[in-house]
């Protein structure tokens, strides 16, 4: 039986993005499957069981390469392109090396595909196509496996919080000074949040637990006092809040994507990145709002699209 690794990217949707590729990977091969991943993203992939085991990508180099030497791989397929992953590819004597011709160290690399724009499902596709599979799914819908435990964690919640899911959207502002040219302003969030509490909609603010200050701080200017959640158990219990909320809300952002993944229903707000390369999947389930100059989103435009869902 061959094995084969995938170096994933750090970031979250670009890990879902991989998703569909992993499941072909699962489908089609008869192999043993492994991620080299981030250790807080790890869980969204062994619970879903495509893959066999996951290797950290927080080692050191040098632990790393002796990692994967020891479990002997044939094939790495790597969406990453950093120049770490790609020699650690090379340095533990993987044989076969697929990935995109756009990474600084290609020449190390014995398949090179090509990757247009920005990481995507469409050049995860192309990439996996190039490297033997046939069968790549079009989205990441229904791969993502949430354990029950997870979701009695998200339930818990709720019903300490006297809130019933199916009336609670779920706001992913985008707190962080990382996402600038993606963001809000935290008064036009305040206003959505209020305008969908008057009608009874419950709103409460998610992200990740480094993010709970500056969630409070929206949270604020609300007239509302709206609840804030924040996984402290891991990136499980935030996809089970997603999956059993009426609406996810937010910006292009890696809990979008994760709340697509879980099942839910999306209203994504976009700025200047492209919803049709990287929004959330499939398109048709999800409502996009999308102005080139995200300042020029007001909350009525927000609210006249979530009237359309709740």
């Amino acid at each position: 039986m061959d094995k084969i690794v995938f170096f994933h990217m750090n970031q979250l949707g670009d890990l879902l993005f991989s998703l569909p590729v992993l499941k072909a990977a699962e489908n089609e091969l008869n192999a043993e499957i492994y991620s080299v991943v981030k250790p807080g993203l790890a869980p969204l992939l062994t619970s879903s069981g495509i893959v066999n085991g996951t290797i950290s990508k927080d080692l050191p180099f040098f632990e790393l390469i002796k990692d994967l030497k020891s479990k002997k791989f044939d094939k790495a397929v790597l969406f990453s392109e950093s120049p770490s992953s790609v020699l650690s590819a090379y340095f533990s004597g993987i044989k076969e090396r697929a990935g995109f011709g756009t990474s600084s160290l290609n020449f190390l690399l014995t398949k090179k595909s090509k990757r247009t724009g920005v990481p995507s499902l469409f050049n995860n596709k192309t990439l996996a196509s190039d490297a033997g599979l046939k069968n790549v799914g079009q989205d990441y819908t229904g791969i993502l496996k949430i354990p029950d435990g997870n979701v009695s964690n998200a339930e818990k919640w709720f019903k300490e919080n006297s809130l019933n899911p199916s009336k609670t959207v779920a706001v992913s502002a985008g707190a962080s000074k990382k996402r600038a040219n993606k963001r809000l302003p935290a008064e036009k969030w305040a206003a959505v949040m209020d305008a969908l509490s008057e009608k009874g909609v419950s709103c409460v603010l998610t992200g990740a637990v480094w993010e709970r200050d500056s969630l409070f701080e929206i949270s604020k200017r609300c007239k509302s006092d709206p609840k804030i959640f924040t996984p402290e158990n891991g990136i499980l219990d935030l996809a089970a809040f997603f999956k059993l909320s009426r609406l996810f809300m937010g910006i292009d952002s890696g809990p979008m994507h994760l709340a697509a993944a879980a099942g839910a229903k999306c209203l994504a707000v976009f700025g200047p990145t492209d919803p049709s390369q990287i929004g959330p999947m499939p398109p048709g389930k999800h409502i996009i709002l999308k102005k080139d100059d995200i300042s020029l989103i007001s909350p009525e435009d927000i609210i006249v699209k979530a009237a359309q869902i709740l």
